[in-house]
């Protein structure tokens, strides 16, 4: 347990982002047992994850990343398709209730130097899968009432229907 840690804390000290700060902590808290529940729970916050009152503006449609991610990426689960062609199927969760929730997804692809392309992948039909290209993207999600959001970066593998979960916060 103790090497597992180190090894964490080592990794934060490197080169990492700070997103692979928060997965690495997340992973090493899910290991150790100390989550509350079955997956990691993320919240709004600092990168060290805690509370933070300062509010930033959402904008779904803009091209910029958020500088504290919201809501969790739970999972992104690969399914077999007739086409073998890559598709994305998204289900959205409220994050107190486990309700499902329809949503808006906005997918800006991220090209090899980390900027985000200016031209989304838009996804208004919620529960049906939409054909893309395989690759990274940052994921601007939000509920159709406008108030629960989810934010953060995906990698989509090629061929596969790519069934990703997110909870709304």
């Amino acid at each position: 347990m103790k090497k597992l840690l180190l090894c964490a804390a080592i990794m934060s000290l490197t080169a990492c982002k700070s997103n692979d700060i928060r997965r690495i902590a997340d992973s090493v808290s899910d290991i150790a047992g100390i989550s509350n529940g079955n997956a990691p729970v993320r919240v709004s916050g600092t990168a060290n994850n805690q509370y933070t009152t300062k509010t930033e503006s959402f904008r779904i449609t803009t091209a910029t990343k958020m500088k504290n991610d919201v809501g969790l990426i739970r999972s992104i689960k690969a399914e077999k398709n007739p086409k073998g062609m890559t598709m994305i199927r998204f289900v959205s969760l409220h994050q107190d209730s486990g309700a499902e929730i329809e949503s808006t997804q906005y997918l800006y692809p991220i090209d090899d130097n980390g900027w985000l392309v200016d031209s989304p992948v838009t996804m208004f039909r919620y529960g049906r899968s939409q054909m893309l290209n395989s690759g990274n993207y940052y994921l601007k999600s939000e509920s159709k009432q406008g108030k629960f959001a989810t934010t953060g970066e995906l990698q989509l593998q090629a061929g596969v229907t790519n069934v990703v979960t997110i909870e709304m916060l």
